[in-house]
């Protein structure tokens, strides 16, 4: 029995949230971030930084520039930039 890659697992799981929610619903949010941290945690930290990026850049058209989740996300992306 084959076991799975974790990112791919996740990605998979956060491609259907945003299918059936829409990229600003809480869910959606959640497995954007642990998508973001579980690969920062397994060795890139480029690739983490650039997919909070994309949550930070998406929420901020969606909820505004201001909203604490926007800030959350490029809090994220600035800690992966600077080394986890």
């Amino acid at each position: 029995m084959a076991i799975e890659n974790p990112i791919a697992v996740v990605q998979e799981h956060l491609d259907g949230l945003q299918q059936e929610h829409g990229p600003a619903h809480p869910e959606v949010i959640e497995a954007w971030t642990k998508l973001a941290e579980l690969t920062g945690q397994r060795g890139d930290p480029r690739s983490a930084a650039i997919l909070y990026q994309q949550l930070g850049d998406t929420l901020r058209e969606r909820v505004g520039p201001f909203d604490g989740k926007v800030l959350d996300a490029y809090e994220g992306m600035a800690r992966w930039l600077a080394g986890g």
